[in-house]
């Protein structure tokens, strides 16, 4: 939505001004202000948290703060209190929620990103899921080659089949 005064930059403060007819009836009038013309209209902006601040902010309130369970840690780990300098995000918000808080917690949280990838995915190696489908789509091209008797086409589809099992990555 653009900004209704200067047609130019992006709305991010709404107003509704409700105004009352003189038989009581209530009109209302919506108009759509970027930031800059909201100051000059002298309207309070409010200043708006960073994205990783206010994800922050959520989950330690949402969370329970205490309480057993394997993703809290004990009190014998040596860096129990490690937290980013950036967010604020602590190595205890990344084990209960396995989110990271901004960029700079894939350096904070370094050791223990490896640990997360494993409990969630069952590995810490990228697998690459395209690859996987593509080998679907042709074994399933290669069934109906062979059906429909097209002996070259299925042998340029088994082909590409073993260039991609055999191959470290993903063809073109």
């Amino acid at each position: 939505m653009i900004c209704q005064s200067c047609q130019k930059l992006q709305a991010t403060l709404h107003q509704l001004d409700v105004v009352y007819d003189d038989d009581g009836h209530a009109q209302v009038k919506a108009t759509d202000f970027c930031h800059v013309c909201a100051k000059k209209a002298g309207l309070p902006v409010p200043k708006a948290a960073s994205f990783p601040k206010i994800i922050s902010m959520l989950s330690k309130a949402f969370l329970p703060q205490s309480g057993p369970g394997p993703a809290t840690p004990t009190a014998s780990e040596p860096q129990e209190d490690l937290s980013c300098p950036d967010c604020g995000w602590t190595l205890r918000d990344l084990r209960q929620t396995s989110r990271l808080g901004c960029p700079n917690d894939y350096e904070v949280f370094a050791d223990y990103v490896g640990e997360m990838l494993e409990r969630l995915h069952g590995h810490e190696e990228h697998v690459d899921w395209r690859e996987d489908n593509l080998l679907d789509q042709l074994n399933a091209e290669l069934e109906t080659a062979v059906k429909k008797e097209d002996y070259e086409s299925a042998a340029r589809i088994r082909d590409r089949i073993q260039e991609l099992e055999s191959g470290p990555e993903l063809g073109a």
